[in-house]
């Protein structure tokens, strides 16, 4: 797998610079989330005529990598003048000590609610921090930065920075995207259909839980869009071909705008809740819905929380284990809990035992997701009954009618 040569500094615009670095050893996003194809830690730097401004760092152990950069724009570490710092997390603030080390005369640009945490992170001399409310405009050299707080994208801290000079909006985590830069940095250099599934995938895991956060940010930066040339994330491509597209995406993937097909997350021990699957598959094809299958023994729940997103509704099919949900389902439906996944969606829940059902137990974690669990609660004996059988066929009717009635009045 090739990677783009980033080995330097690349213009963004005129006077506007990444300076940042691919990292493709790392196999676990936040020691959690799978990322085979690695990512990139995506790092600015813009020229001011008199100086300069840092947007956000890199991870810890990239830290001479970033700084070796640097030092093909910065002539002199001690005309940089400010370090934005949209977001306190590690993976972009990692080389913050060294640089301010560097950078004697830099003062720290952060949320009011930042500059308060910040000390909790880092070493970061208390009058070296300088809080900016939302809004606020700051003056450099002729070039105006404008401070617009996006509360909880994905921590209570975190803000955008707009560069109204260049029109580069810079939006740390906001838009970011899973997978290493290669062939390139923007938008129209690269293949985007992989990058916007990781960038989905992304969102889901990392932004996910606070949708509507989301979609208040977005309605807030939808107001300057027409200001922006480029969308300058601290993860993935930029957008400079497109700059509207992530925004319309992540409308899309935070209503959710909701999908024609049913979700249908099962495991099974010997094959015998497959054959339920395959009815309940059936019956939802035959109201001209798609059926989704995720085998939550394949799939890690970082992809099934991704795949299920948009869909119209969700079914989980499962054997009792332990008089309980087998350990790879679970692990995901506390995910979807977790992350507050359900958002008014229907679902229902299936499960089959041979001396002890657990259905009501998926079902309150469902509840718990904020999900719409639908009656009935399906139990399958081993060898389903006939009544059982009828019970199923019931649920995968009304499932189906469920997802039908949210895309009529939906998003």
């Amino acid at each position: 797998m090739s990677y783009a040569d980033l080995s330097s500094a690349v213009k963004v615009v005129d006077g506007v610079y990444w300076v940042g670095v691919n990292d493709t050893r790392k196999v676990r996003f936040e020691n959690m989330w799978p990322i085979p194809e690695g990512i990139s830690y995506n790092a600015y730097v813009i020229g001011t005529g008199g100086g300069y401004v840092l947007v956000d760092g890199v991870e810890e152990e990239y830290t001479d990598l970033y700084l070796a950069k640097l030092s093909k724009v910065v002539d002199d570490m001690d005309k940089v003048k400010y370090i934005v710092v949209n977001h306190l997390e590690p993976d972009h603030q990692g080389s913050l000590e060294e640089t301010l080390r560097r950078a004697r005369n830099a003062k720290v640009l952060i949320s009011a609610v930042g500059a308060r945490m910040i000390r909790d992170f880092y070493d970061v001399p208390e009058d070296r921090v300088v809080p900016v409310k939302d809004g606020d405009r700051l003056e450099v050299d002729g070039k105006i930065l404008r401070f617009i707080y996006t509360p909880w994208l994905h921590w209570p801290e975190t803000m955008v920075t707009l560069d109204e000079t260049d029109s580069v909006l810079f939006t740390c985590d906001v838009f970011g995207s899973y997978v290493a830069l290669r062939g390139g940095l923007f938008d129209d250099q690269l293949e985007m259909e992989h990058y916007i599934e990781e960038a989905k995938r992304y969102y889901v895991n990392i932004v996910g839980r606070y949708t509507k956060n989301t979609i208040d940010a977005l309605n807030k930066l939808s107001a300057v869009l027409d200001k922006v040339k480029v969308i300058a994330p601290a993860h993935g491509p930029l957008y400079r071909g497109d700059p509207r597209l992530p925004v319309k995406l992540y409308y899309d993937w935070a209503l959710p705008r909701l999908e024609p097909e049913v979700s249908i997350l099962y495991i099974s021990m010997y094959g015998h809740t497959v054959d339920a699957v395959k009815r309940l598959s059936d019956i939802v094809k035959s109201h001209g819905l798609r059926v989704r299958l995720i085998d939550a023994a394949e799939e890690h729940m970082s992809y099934a929380l991704s795949y299920s997103n948009n869909s119209a509704a969700v079914l989980t099919v499962f054997p009792t284990y332990d008089a309980s949900i087998p350990m790879p389902l679970n692990n995901i439906l506390y995910t979807y809990q977790v992350k507050m996944f359900g958002r008014g969606r229907a679902a229902g829940v299936v499960t089959s035992y041979g001396w002890g059902p657990v259905a009501k137990l998926a079902a309150d974690t469902l509840t718990k997701a904020g999900f719409r669990v639908v009656e009935p609660l399906v139990t399958l004996r081993t060898r389903p009954r006939k009544e059982e059988l009828e019970a199923l066929d019931k649920l995968g009717e009304r499932i189906a009618e469920e997802a039908l009635k949210a895309l009529e009045g939906g998003h």
